[in-house]
């Protein structure tokens, strides 16, 4: 295993070799001196001048001390970094295939690659690290390899731990944050992209960071001293005329207590003139302000929407910009980061994995964006309603709801052409009318005017005994509708009271068709007698 080279003071991940706690304390130690200097203290303008020009030469470690310090106390400079680092916070990484690539290989390297990634257990605060590197111009991570030689952790490097060769050449680790030359440090100690993970950025947003919290701070400095002497209005007490030597210190001292706002008493003649004239003119605010909107406007790439005035209700047009101004600079900024790690891990990986083929997936965080779901339901709606079935599977995967098919209901009962649905007042109405028609009628309007799932069982019955193939198949039918006919009732019944006249109706119907059908088969096959009549049979309307 590689030795490791940097170390936060944190202790090691479980699988850390012996020896790498005390790497720890010895790296820990070294930085303690820089611990107790506070690089605020009497920082002039002068000094933030030299301290960017450093900047050039790669000697970072005072330069990028006093830009963490300036990035705990200034709240516009904290404030933009909490936005900025949050929002690419929220993505979640995804390994994506290249346009183009062979799907099945696109498949197993995109495997291989959630595996290694899922394996590193600081992803995110790696993550976050590379973010900082917009307002300090770079980011290191250190590659921690377990006992197995694969990387399970990525070391945040402290940037006053870094020195750069110039403005571009190659960085080297600097264990004691000294102010050193690159140079100055061993060729043991060069930062490889073997073993490191880094983001370089030309345009560091602290540089004007610093500036701005110089000025400000000299700004805020006599807008205080401002504030004590015209906050509680001064002024100067001019006396009497002719006043006596041993009274004057009386008046001094009268009119001092007058001025720090206490009450008192000056003799006849006295004059206050109160120290207002200043007070006309206050530009500090605006000093302020100005150098605020120009922080902002370099940690938003220029956006000026971020210094507009509330817009609509409570401000929620200005929110509104807002929030998509830091959408738009966290889509670029998560392209770039997984730019970095797709090209310090993901392509170093699929190498060594996957010799002589070539790279057919990559990493990538990726937005989360909400669906809408109502939106998705209404084009499905909008397909069914032009003829189209949209898959059922489909369906759960873009709104989230199990779903499945519903039933095909049967086709409903209809009565031939011409017939009419006549209301039933006897029996013998019912046979003139004609028994077909008035069985089919009367089942359509039980079936339209109850509920379909209480009425089924009743329906599956009529429509059987309605679809028998002849005469007698249905009076067979008939006599088993009639022995179940009580049950079938009752479960009507018990299901929907208010049912209880359609199932009776349709009930009443059946049967008349029923045994009508039955005595027209049993006349067909009645005894003739000697003469070659046949004998009737008994009317059912008639039993007698």
């Amino acid at each position: 295993m590689k030795k490791r080279i940097t170390s936060r003071g944190v202790a090691a991940p479980s699988s850390s070799p012996a020896g790498a706690v005390s790497l720890v304390k010895r790296v820990a130690a070294l930085n303690r001196w820089r611990e107790q200097y506070n690089p605020l203290w009497g920082l002039t303008l002068k000094r933030a001048v030299q301290l960017s020009s450093e900047y050039f030469i790669g000697a970072m470690a005072d330069l990028q001390w006093t830009n963490y310090f300036i990035e705990q106390t200034d709240a516009d400079l904290s404030a933009l970094i909490e936005r900025r680092s949050s929002r690419i916070l929220e993505m979640d990484y995804q390994i994506q295939p290249i346009d183009g690539a062979d799907e099945k290989l696109a498949e197993e390297q995109g495997a291989f690659l959630r595996e290694r990634f899922d394996a590193i257990d600081n992803l995110y605060e790696a993550i976050e690290h590379l973010v900082l590197a917009s307002f300090r111009g770079y980011a290191h991570c250190e590659k921690w390899r377990g006992d197995d030689g694969e990387i399970n952790h990525l070391e945040v490097v402290d940037q006053w731990n870094a020195v750069r060769d110039g403005l571009r050449g190659e960085w080297k680790y600097n264990p004691e944050a000294k102010q050193v030359l690159f140079g100055g440090l061993p060729d043991a100690n060069l930062m490889t992209r073997e073993n490191f993970v880094y983001r370089e950025v030309r345009r560091p947003i602290n540089r004007i960071a610093l500036m701005k919290f110089v000025r400000g701070n000299l700004s805020e400095k006599d807008w205080d001293a401002y504030v004590e002497i015209y906050g509680i209005p001064g002024g100067v007490t001019i006396g009497p005329p002719n006043v006596a030597e041993d009274k004057a210190p009386l008046y001094e001292a009268a009119a001092k207590d007058l001025s720090e706002g206490a009450s008192g008493y000056l003799p006849n003649g006295s004059q206050w003139i109160p120290n207002i004239g200043p007070r006309n003119s206050q530009p500090f605010k605006e000093r302020l302000d100005h150098l605020s909107e120009k922080l902002i406007l370099a940690g938003t790439g220029g956006m000026l929407t971020m210094l507009a005035t509330n817009v609509g209700l409570n401000g929620a047009g200005l929110a509104k910009a807002h929030t998509d101004v830091f959408e738009q600079i966290a889509k670029g900024e998560a392209r770039r980061i997984s730019e970095v790690l797709t090209r310090d891990l993901s392509q170093p990986w699929l190498e060594a994995a996957f010799p002589g083929q070539k790279c057919a997936a990559y990493f990538a965080i990726a937005s989360n964006v909400e669906t809408d779901v109502g939106s998705i339901v209404a084009h499905i709606k909008m397909l069914h309603d032009a003829g189209y079935q949209v898959d059922a599977t489909q369906v759960t995967e873009d709104t989230g709801y199990t779903v499945t098919l519903a039933p095909t209901p049967p086709p409903p009962l209809t009565p031939p052409p011409g017939a009419s649905v006549p209301t039933i007042a006897n029996r013998d109405n019912a046979l003139a009318v004609g028994r077909d028609a008035l069985f089919q009628a009367h089942a359509v309007a039980a079936e339209l005017a109850a509920r379909r799932p209480v009425f089924r069982p009743l329906a599956v019955r009529l429509a059987a005994l309605a679809a028998a193939p002849d005469a007698t198949a249905r009076a067979v039918l008939a006599a088993q509708f009639k022995a179940d006919s009580a049950a079938l009732y009752a479960a009507v019944i018990a299901a929907a009271p208010d049912l209880a006249q359609p199932a009776q109706e349709a009930i009443g119907c059946a049967l008349i068709s029923g045994f009508g059908e039955a005595t027209a088969a049993k006349a067909k096959s009645a005894p003739k007698s000697a003469s070659g009549v046949s004998t009737p049979l008994p009317d059912p309307r008639n039993p007698a």
